[in-house]
Formats: C-alpha cells, sequence, structure tokens
C-alpha cells in the first residue's frame, strides 16, 4: 500500500515538473533543456520530491512560483 501511495505522489511530482517546465521554456523562450537546468538547479526540484513538504500537491502554477522564489534566495 505504500508503495502505491509513493508511486501517486511521484506521478503527481512528474507531471507538475513537466508543466512547470514546459510553461517556464514557452514563457521565457527559453531551450526546454536551459528550463529544466534552472529548476534542478534552484533546489525547487528537490523539495518537490521531499513528499512531505506537500509541494507535489499544488500544482505547476505553485510551483513554478516556487521555482522564481527560489532562484531569487540564491541570487541575494
Amino acid at each position: 500500500m505504500l508503495s502505491n501511495n509513493m508511486d501517486k505522489m511521484t506521478a503527481c511530482a512528474d507531471m507538475i515538473f513537466t508543466d512547470a517546465l514546459e510553461d517556464m521554456a514557452e514563457e521565457e523562450h527559453i531551450s526546454l533543456q536551459e528550463a529544466r537546468e534552472r529548476i534542478i538547479s534552484s533546489g525547487a526540484y528537490a523539495c518537490l520530491y521531499n513528499f512531505a513538504s506537500g509541494l507535489w500537491m499544488e500544482g505547476p502554477d505553485y510551483f513554478r512560483c516556487f521555482v522564481k522564489e527560489m532562484e531569487n534566495n540564491c541570487r541575494q
């Protein structure tokens, strides 16, 4: 049962990551690879797959805002 829940959480996180990645690339006129690298290097990716954070339940728009917030914090 626990594995089934983990599979569902992972599938949700994967969909959020994919949607956010595609949205970022389109909105910022960058390649999918560049969007992927930015999301992963922001630290938001690790939070998305840390299921205790609950980020995987929020959806791609919320995740995109979280990525931007993480990027801004890293620049300061």
